[in-house]
């Protein structure tokens, strides 16, 4: 991500271009302020530097807050907002007056009011579990010093889980409301989910890299045009993507892992292409169809999890197997994951892993219920640090099986893959291009490759979907 040279004429386009999305959204919750939202209502605005990120945080001069960014509002909050009080003074007793008050709604009605926003803003609660109950319900403030505040926070937070993180489908709402006055007074939307088409600007920027002042932006583009970032292109992401499955394809089969061989494209729900080059090589991520997912890197797969980690996707199930007779014992686990481990190619004296392990953890939820899962790591202590390592499994005690591992370490690096493309580093393609006096225009969202079966995604986007219709995540 580059950083563009702000000027006032493309900061003035990028607030003209945002404004009605902030009157839409004042409108729809019905806040207290005039309509439509116009440039002398800002008393400052806050543009995005990147390129490709049309937004950025303005406060009206009624001290209002909104943050605008991938198409949508993304938050905003209210001068009344107890939840937004920083003042530091808690003896000035006089300044709290501003909160106090009383509830004339219930914590029922909040959360419907909440809900109902949600609505307006043209979102399904259902589509995001916002039509159950709350995952958080802050308030209101009772205090014999300060009195009553009557103001409630309101959240739904999706499942802890890397899978979801993955695929864009976790999301975080929450909702500020005034329950003396029945009114929202802030709000976060966080998802992937939320994300929409930016709005057009008049005005195309230059990169800060080709406007090279000697401030401080200038030395901070100056950094960045030294980042070995590639430029992606289908040819590159597809080429990585094609030598990184023998690898995917051989952890696998050595861990027993539940994936059909041979490995094939089919099989790819998601690809998350490498970013930059190194003289490791490059790192990243697939994703298959059953959500096993495997991140590489120089050479080996450096990290691997899947739905049935009970220490990664905990919260999105409720039917995880109890700790019972028929699991492994605590060494008989540890011997488990030695054997994996020595399965892998690699031999556990080179790594103490004849030792007992650094730690281990068994799965026991905040009701201290005990779940047929384990993990355990062994953790270099050189203090030379010539032989960094960390080494985790990730095991299901039950059914015998490793569903995570996470290998860290330079012993583990092997010979890279061969790739026919040679990636060109994003700095070389932007003088490449400013050569022939213009500025690549913001890449489609979609760039269908030579492969029908990928397609790849703008950096920003999750990386290559190759299975849209594979089964949702549990």
């Amino acid at each position: 991500m580059f950083l563009i040279h702000v000027t006032v004429a493309y900061s003035n386009a990028v607030l003209v271009a945002i404004l009605p999305h902030i009157s839409d959204c004042a409108k729809k919750l019905d806040l207290p302020i005039p309509a439509p939202v116009t440039a002398s209502q800002v008393a400052h605005f806050n543009i995005s530097p990147w390129e490709g990120e049309i937004g950025g945080g303005l406060w009206l001069t009624n001290h209002y807050f909104f943050s605008f960014t991938s198409g949508y509002v993304s938050s905003f909050r209210s001068p009344t907002n107890w939840f937004n009080n920083t003042y530091d003074n808690w003896d000035d007793l006089e300044y709290f007056k501003r909160y106090r008050g009383r509830d004339n709604m219930t914590t029922n009605e909040a959360i419907e009011l909440a809900r109902d926003s949600f609505r307006k803003l043209g979102y399904k609660p259902e589509e995001f579990q916002a039509d159950g109950p709350p995952t958080s319900f802050e308030g209101p403030i009772n205090s014999k010093r300060l009195g009553h505040m009557p103001y409630c926070r309101i959240e739904w937070n999706s499942p802890n889980s890397k899978i979801r993180n993955w695929l864009g489908l976790d999301s975080y709402i929450q909702f500020d409301i005034d329950m003396q006055r029945k009114q929202i007074v802030g709000m976060n939307l966080i998802s992937r989910r939320f994300w929409r088409s930016d709005p057009k600007i008049t005005v195309t920027p230059d990169l800060e890299t080709n406007y090279r002042n000697a401030g401080v932006f200038g030395q901070m583009a100056l950094m960045q045009s030294r980042m070995p970032y590639v430029h992606m292109t289908p040819a590159y992401s597809n080429a990585t993507l094609t030598a990184t499955l023998p690898y995917v394809a051989d952890f696998t089969k050595k861990l027993n892992l539940p994936i059909s061989q041979p490995l094939i494209g089919d099989q790819v729900l998601l690809y998350l292409p490498p970013l930059y080059y190194t003289n490791d090589g490059f790192s990243c991520t697939v994703m298959l169809t059953n959500h096993f997912w495997f991140t590489f890197l120089a050479g080996f797969v450096t990290k691997f999890s899947s739905p049935d980690d009970w220490f990664e996707e905990s919260q999105t199930k409720t039917n995880w197997a109890a700790f019972d007779q028929n699991c492994l014992t605590t060494n008989e686990a540890i011997e488990f994951a030695r054997d994996a481990f020595q399965q892998l190619g690699y031999h556990p004296e080179d790594f103490h892993l004849d030792n007992p392990p650094t730690s281990f953890e068994n799965a026991v939820d905040k009701k201290n219920e005990r779940y047929a899962y384990c993990r355990m790591d062994w953790e270099s202590s050189d203090e030379m640090q010539t032989n960094v390592y960390q080494i985790q499994f990730d095991i299901d005690l039950l059914r015998k099986r490793i569903v995570g591992a996470t290998l860290i370490g330079k012993k583990f690096v092997r010979p890279l893959p061969k790739i026919d493309v040679v990636p060109e580093l994003e700095s070389d393609y932007r003088r490449h291009i400013s050569g022939k006096m213009f500025i690549r225009a913001k890449a489609p969202d979609l760039i269908r490759t030579s492969n029908p079966s990928l397609t790849h995604l703008k950096k920003s986007s999750p990386g290559i979907q190759t299975n849209p219709a594979a089964p949702p995540v549990r």
